[in-house]
């Protein structure tokens, strides 16, 4: 199992984003950093890479880089707010990366609240100044609202989240992380296969409390008037729920177009947004090192030349 800060799928990230020629690239979701100092090491001596994270801790590990490395630049906030005042002031970008869910760092400090294994306060904030806590979610929202929260964004079958809904009602107020999963438990018991049932309740509050989902569809259409003719959009999901509406987003652009991906223009005539390229998993190597990999896609897209109509530049700013 791995430890600390593991950057997934680093290297096939870095070929999708082709960062050697760019002259502006951002990475929305910093955390650790890991895929941040990999994009710097390809990047030229021109190139800049704008970082973006509303992670309080994931600010002061950008701190360190930005004093080795002039060329990086950190933002700190929401990366759909930041992304979304990017393409307001102007700004242009040869290559966009998500690393969508979360960082080591933070499922592995138990104060952060998001480990269903560890005791901590039931928090699961991305921003701990911002928003409301899973707790007081869960401590003060009805029964079918929680029982919905648990079926859009973590999957989890409808019976089995009503149960859980109403196990946690029951028990509350609920003020740790062992808390809730021993409520999980004592709705649905252990399953042998599909592992800790915690897992997808913990991730459907974690989303829901983020504003992920949402936040992620107004990051998407914002990378989309940021990137030039010829970005790249590159998005790793880990959850079923990322991954469908990355997958939509590009494809919804795409129109009809069955050039090959390996084609640097649309040549059948479809006029594309956006160009679809390959979908990549995590090696076997990379999930033996390091399995909670083991869920994650990489999507990546190619930004064409044609306008996005309503208004809405796609070219360099006049």
């Amino acid at each position: 199992m791995a430890t600390g800060h593991y950057p997934v799928m680093v290297e096939e990230a870095v070929e999708a984003l082709a960062p050697a020629d760019a002259g502006l690239v951002v990475d929305a979701t910093f955390g650790g950093g890991g895929h941040a100092r990999r994009i710097l090491g390809e990047l030229g001596s021109e190139g800049r890479l704008v970082g973006i994270d509303r992670d309080p801790e994931a600010a002061e590990r950008a701190r360190v880089l930005t004093g080795e490395d002039p060329r990086f630049v950190f933002r700190g906030g929401a990366y759909d707010e930041i992304l979304t005042e990017m393409a307001g002031e102007g700004e242009r970008v040869d290559a966009i990366l998500f690393d969508l869910g979360l960082s080591s760092y933070q499922i592995d400090e138990a104060g952060r609240g998001f480990s269903y294994v560890r005791e901590g306060p039931l928090d699961m904030r991305m921003d701990p100044e911002r928003g409301v806590s899973a707790a007081e979610f869960l401590n003060g929202a009805e029964v079918p609202e929680i029982s919905d929260v648990l079926v859009r964004y973590g999957d989890v079958p409808r019976g089995e989240a009503r149960r859980v809904a109403r196990e946690v009602a029951r028990r509350r107020p609920l003020g740790t992380t062992l808390e809730l999963s021993e409520a999980v438990r004592a709705a649905v018991g252990w399953k042998e296969r599909g592992g800790n049932p915690a897992k997808k309740v913990f991730q459907a509050v974690r989303v829901y409390v983020n504003d992920e989902l949402e936040g992620l569809g107004r990051a998407l259409e914002a990378a989309e008037r940021l990137l030039l003719p010829g970005g790249r959009l590159v998005a790793i999901t880990f959850h079923s729920g990322e991954d469908r509406m990355v997958k939509r987003f590009i494809s919804e652009r795409a129109g009809h177009c069955v050039c090959p991906p390996e084609l640097p223009v649309c040549v059948c005539g479809a006029r594309p947004i956006l160009r679809k390229g390959v979908v990549r998993k995590p090696s076997e190597r990379e999930i033996g090192e390091n399995p909670r990999s083991a869920s994650a896609r990489l999507r990546s897209a190619l930004r064409t030349r044609e306008p996005l109509g309503d208004g809405l530049p796609s070219e360099e700013p006049s």
